[in-house]
């Protein structure tokens, strides 16, 4: 039987959480002032940047609200020169609605634009 498009992305976000908790791959600084591009660098210098739904995913182990969580930041190119692209707002949903499915339950998520970077970033947090 053929995986579908979204159980192979679920099963991707899975595999990367379950990982990320065994990692020592850790982001200790605040969620409201996250600098995504050094996190992505980090995450990617450790072999540990994903690609799902066509956008970078990369996930950290962190403490949130006291207790052990994974944050999870998405990167969403604000321009997408394909044929029939989504709207950014659309793709945010996407991403989010993709989360929401695998994970049920999510303990924060937000989405910020940073114009200077040409990207839209999702941070979502999940406590383990």
């Amino acid at each position: 039987m053929e995986q579908t498009q979204a159980e192979h992305n679920h099963e991707k976000l899975k595999d990367i959480f379950e990982n990320t908790v065994d990692s020592d791959l850790k982001y200790e600084g605040k969620v409201k002032n996250i600098e995504y591009y050094s996190l992505f660098c980090k995450a990617a210098s450790e072999e540990q940047l994903f690609k799902i739904l066509g956008n970078n995913v990369c996930m950290f182990n962190y403490e949130y609200k006291g207790e052990d969580s994974i944050i999870m930041l998405f990167s969403l190119p604000i321009n997408v020169d394909e044929m029939g692209a989504k709207t950014v707002a659309e793709r945010v949903m996407q991403v989010v609605t993709t989360i929401e499915e695998c994970f049920i339950t999510l303990d924060y998520v937000s989405s910020e634009e940073v114009q200077e970077d040409r990207f839209v970033y999702i941070t979502a947090i999940k406590k383990i």
